[in-house]
């Protein structure tokens, strides 16, 4: 998952966080999103923030998957001795057969004394990462606005209704909507009405 660090380098990398995501698969889509854009990619960082340990536990050992596990790497093992062995001596192919025997052996009782040791301890199986809660894309200060819009994180700005203009507020014509005074307006006088007064009712 982690890269080799380079050597000398002890500091954060500085810059302009340009987008934050909650997985390292996210951050590196980001990253072949820049290149695939070609978006200069000298400067660019992936920081992990708030990195823990999380260790899963898989199951119980028990007696027969220790000696299951140890005789799988035993043969493993004794199955590569075999094959550089017959490299050196390609005639001794029957005496070949047997490395990967001797190898199931020494590894079913490898881990069946290593598991007695350490049972008290341990007697589960489990799978350690190191995962960060957050992980952002740094770009230096030159770069970072095009980062952002390549990588499209920038989120719109929502305006709230009252600093919108006044224009925007008001309803289209012909709508038949009321229009409210704005809190603390005085309201205005009403133009007269022009109008003849209509006739009394016979």
């Amino acid at each position: 998952m982690f890269q080799g660090a380079a050597r000398g380098d002890q500091h954060l990398p500085s810059g302009v966080v340009v987008a934050s995501f909650e997985t390292y698969e996210q951050a590196q889509a980001a990253i072949a999103k820049m290149s695939g854009a070609e978006g200069d990619l000298s400067g660019l960082a992936i920081v992990g923030n708030d990195l823990k340990l999380v260790e899963r536990i898989t199951g119980r050992l028990t007696w027969g998957k220790v000696a299951l596990a140890g005789a799988m790497r035993g043969l493993g093992f004794g199955a590569f001795i075999g094959l550089v062995y017959i490299l050196f001596l390609p005639e001794a192919i029957a005496s070949v057969l047997l490395f990967p025997l001797l190898g199931l052996a020494f590894g079913i009782l490898l881990g069946v004394v290593t598991h007695s040791v350490t049972r008290r301890k341990r007697d589960y199986a489990s799978v350690q990462q190191v995962l960060a809660a957050r992980y952002d894309v740094v770009a230096p200060q030159q770069s970072a606005g095009k980062a952002m819009h390549i990588i499209g994180q920038r989120e719109t700005p929502v305006v709230p209704p009252q600093a919108r203009p006044m224009a925007e507020q008001l309803p289209p014509p012909g709508s038949g909507a009321r229009v409210d005074a704005p809190a603390g307006a005085t309201a205005s006088p009403s133009a007269p009405d022009d109008r003849p007064p209509a006739p009394p009712a016979a």
